[in-house]
């Protein structure tokens, strides 16, 4: 198994978790339920030790965008801790 291959098994699971499919992750769509299921496996990447630009061509996104996602899921964990 490639290491993509194995990136979208992981991006696979994560999404059945939530009941999307791995193209629904990597698609354009920006419901909010999905974005935070598509954040949930960038931050998983990331605990791998991937880079933002290798992240983002695995979820077929800027590494800017990649770098916001970040950002937003450590504000969320900072809120939670209140």
């Amino acid at each position: 198994m490639t290491p993509r291959e194995r990136n979208l098994a992981e991006i696979d699971a994560i999404a059945e978790l939530h009941g999307y499919t791995v193209k629904d992750i990597l698609g354009k769509s920006k419901v909010k339920p999905l974005v935070e299921v598509r954040r949930k496996c960038v931050v998983r990447m990331r605990g791998k030790g991937y880079s933002t630009t290798e992240i983002g061509r695995i979820m077929q996104r800027d590494h800017s965008t990649i770098v916001h996602s970040l950002q937003k899921m450590a504000g969320m964990e900072s809120a939670n801790e209140d």
